[in-house]
Order: structure tokens, then sequence, then C-alpha cells
């Protein structure tokens, strides 16, 4: 008997018999159909724009990459000639420095104010000898 819950006018649900029928089990099979060709051809052209496009970023990326490459050879031969640069600009220090005491050892007489000192013209030149002497 079903609870009422106070309420008289419920009426009891019939129990439904389930009887035992039998039941009929279908399969479908379905039969592969080829696709047509144009839905082939537009397979075949999408997955050929995807590639060229994948293509196409990745020369990007090579192309970019060859340029980092050859902006890190320049800047490291930038490096290189600047401390050749700085090399050469101590040496021609030393040099500068090392004149006067290498002439003076020389034999060489060091120019004041007050001597000048006098070249003749024709000491740098060859001497000809003359016809008349």
């Amino acid at each position: 008997m079903a609870q009422t819950r106070g309420n008289l006018a419920i009426r009891e649900r019939e129990k439904q018999q389930t009887s035992q029928q039998y039941r009929q089990k279908t399969t479908v099979v379905t039969r592969r159909v080829e696709l047509p060709m144009r839905e082939k051809m537009l397979y075949l052209t999408s997955v050929l724009i995807a590639v060229a496009l994948c293509s196409i970023v990745a020369w990007r990326y090579v192309h970019i990459y060859d340029l980092n490459h050859q902006i890190a050879t320049v800047q490291s031969e930038t490096n290189q000639i600047k401390k050749d640069i700085a090399q050469a600009e101590r040496d021609k220090q030393v040099l500068r420095q090392a004149i006067v005491p290498t002439a003076l050892a020389q034999g060489l007489i060091q120019a004041t104010d007050h001597e000048p000192i006098f070249v003749d013209r024709r000491s740098g030149e060859e001497t000809k000898p003359d016809a008349n002497n």
C-alpha cells in the first residue's frame, strides 16, 4: 500500500506488468562509399596550402636565424677590430715616447727655439756630376 501522507484522494497505482516480448535486433551495415573527386581535390589542395604556409613560416625562421648569426659574426669581428685598434694606439704611444731617446742615442740633436737647424736644399737629392767641373 502506498503512503498517502494524510491525503486519501490518492489512488494506488497499478503495477505495470512487463511482459517478455520478443525484441528484434537489427544491425545496419553501411557500405563505405568513395569520396567524390571534387572532395578529394578539396582535401588535397587544403593539405598543400597548409604545407606551403608551414614551409614559408619555417623559411622565415631560418632566414631570421641566419641574420642573427651574421649579426653575431659581425659584432665579434667589430670587437676584434676594436681590440686591434686599441693595441695599435698603445703601440703608437710607446713609439712616440721612444722617438726622442732613440734619436739622441743615434747622435741627432734636438732643435730648440733659439737655435734653428738649417738643412741644405740639395742634401736630400742625388748629386749629379756637373759638366762644368
